[in-house]
């Protein structure tokens, strides 16, 4: 005996409604999916304008392969039935942006899911998944994935892959069994809201920290080892206690420590091997190692008459001593958003490592506003000199500048009603007191090109276009912290696939002059992935050397992932 037809599927076919809602609120509408064994009236399925579909709470036990004829479909929530499974054919409802099956008992997903080109939300909490499909990878526009409450006892190295690695921002596992976090996790680098609550996780490595965009991470009911980690994260202190304490002393790389083992391990096995043979295989294995490289180029020699440098001036030795430079040549920042992760970079390591600039202060210049100079390192008052500040028109001096942005903080308190300010207010109290200010000036010009820990010139800053990146970091603690600043910038821009073209302006490799052949193979070989850094020295006022940048003694990591090669 045939069903009647269901009056919610007749009206909107009849009136030709682009949404329709289908809950178990209606308990006439329970009975009848009761009545159908679970089943859905095959009438739903020729809806095809449909844009919106909810089916709640109705006991749905099966969804027919009919589904695909929901061509226009947009959103679909099929949340709290009783699925086991998705029919391949919902991966042809290209439409689809949004799908919810949340809270039924699905223990896979469709293998070709991935064909979903244009998802952007997809909600599989309170379910039976034990893994996800290699073609999730390939859902280019997901941004919001749940699956917490699950089966999962790996962490999903699948979104780790791009394209999807490149746009995931939201990832909701908590309450499953997945027992760690894979290292190649900073992949995901618009990551902002991270919850493996309720797992079974024993460590958490340093690379979580390599996702920058993070703003909310999720760590609780988890059996750390470490119990000071552990205390963090349950008394609930600030997400940037959290993750300064994962960035510095969470787990290494896991295939460095790996290599560590089989070395161990491997020791009496290697008792046989002596002298270069030893050595070799040692060498081997530390090379397998290697993902990136940063290459080191001498100074700059080619301008005999004007070479460029820094020229560290006795007034500024008083206030802010040291100083380090560096040029990063050729890199391509008008890819994607490198360029604007290479300035959140400086943002992050700025309030991680800098000590909110009271530590070290980075600031970047485009070369090509630099060439036939050098830079000088001097302090003067205020009121005798001028600066075009980044993001203003007009030159002013620094006094001015100083006391129109006291005015602009305090106006914002007022507005605000409260103590903090944000963005460069922030840093004014750095210089409050101070009857010099350190600065960075242009030798052709004796233009103004920065002023720590404020703020640089809009005249040498750098945009997508920059090719070579002149990098200075002043400081008032030590050099080596402004070295260790310096090297931590390099060391994550490598790690998040800043890389050089080792092709100079004439088209010949950097590395043309090498006498040393095989040296010279290796660096062509593998410069797809190689970063350039040139050397910049620091000189007093009689021309005396003070540090060059980076030396034999800079760059050293504790990680095996980066090779530093540098000039013999």
């Amino acid at each position: 005996m045939m069903s009647e037809p269901w009056p919610e599927i007749v009206q909107a076919s009849s009136e030709k409604r682009r949404e329709l809602v289908l809950k178990g609120t209606d308990a006439d509408l329970k009975q009848r999916v009761q009545d159908a064994d679970g089943l859905l009236p095959s009438e739903l399925y020729q809806l095809e304008l449909l844009n919106f579909l909810q089916i709640n709470s109705l006991a749905v036990r099966e969804l027919s392969n009919e589904v695909s004829s929901l061509k226009n479909l947009s959103q679909f929530f099929c949340r709290q039935n009783a699925l086991t499974s998705i029919p391949d054919e919902i991966t042809c409802i290209k439409t689809l942006k949004f799908l919810d099956m949340s809270e039924n008992a699905i223990t896979e997903l469709p293998e070709n899911i991935g064909q979903l080109m244009n998802l952007q939300t997809l909600n599989m909490a309170h379910n039976k998944l034990t893994c996800l499909p290699s073609s999730v990878c390939d859902l280019a526009s997901l941004a919001i994935l749940d699956v917490s409450q699950n089966n999962f006892e790996e962490f999903p190295d699948v979104l780790c892959k791009a394209p999807v690695c490149e746009r995931l921002a939201e990832f909701q596992a908590s309450h499953n069994n997945i027992d760690d976090v894979p290292d190649s996790v900073e992949n995901i680098v618009m990551l902002k809201v991270f919850d493996l609550s309720n797992n079974q996780i024993k460590e958490l490595g340093r690379s979580i920290a390599g996702c920058l965009k993070l703003k909310q991470v999720n760590f609780t009911s988890n059996p750390l080892k470490d119990k000071r980690l552990k205390k963090l994260i349950d008394q609930k202190n600030s997400q940037k206690s959290i993750m300064d304490y994962i960035r510095t002393k969470g787990r290494a790389k896991q295939n460095q420590n790996a290599t560590n083992e089989k070395t161990q391990q491997g020791k009496g096995g290697r008792k046989k091997l002596k002298g270069q043979k030893a050595h070799e295989a040692v060498a081997a294995e530390e090379e397998a190692l290697v993902k990136y490289f940063i290459d080191v180029l001498k100074v700059d020699t080619s301008d005999a008459e004007v070479p460029f440098r820094v020229i560290v001036e006795n007034e500024v030795k008083e206030i802010r001593p040291f100083i380090v430079a560096c040029i990063i040549k050729n890199l391509n920042l008008d890819q994607g958003d490198m360029f604007k992760n290479f300035i959140s970079l400086q943002t992050r390591i700025h309030d991680e490592i800098c000590g909110k600039r009271t530590i070290a202060t980075i600031a970047t210049h485009d070369m090509k506003h630099l060439r036939g100079s050098y830079v000088v390192y001097d302090a003067q008052e205020p009121d005798l000199f001028k600066i075009r500040p980044l993001g203003r028109k007009a030159e002013v001096t620094a006094l001015s500048l100083y006391q129109k942005l006291c005015k602009e903080a305090e106006d914002t308190r007022k507005e605000k009603k409260r103590n903090q300010v944000s963005g460069i207010h922030k840093y004014l109290t750095l210089l409050k007191g101070q009857e010099k200010f350190a600065l960075l000036r242009r030798s052709s010009d004796d233009c103004v090109i920065s002023l720590p820990p404020l703020t640089n010139c809009d005249a040498t800053k750098i945009s997508s276009e920059t090719s070579d990146v002149f990098v200075e970091i002043t400081g008032t603690k030590s050099l080596g912290a402004c070295k260790s600043v310096m090297d931590e910038l390099l060391k994550r821009m490598v790690e998040l696939g800043y890389y050089s073209d080792t092709q100079n302006d004439n088209g010949r490799d950097f590395f043309d002059d090498s006498s040393d052949e095989d040296e010279h193979t290796e660096v062509h070989a593998s410069k797809s992935r190689s970063l350039v850094v040139q050397q910049v020295k620091v000189e007093d006022g009689e021309g005396k050397m003070r540090v060059v940048y980076p030396s034999r003694t800079d760059m050293v990591f504790e990680t095996k992932e980066i090779k530093v090669r540098r000039p013999k």
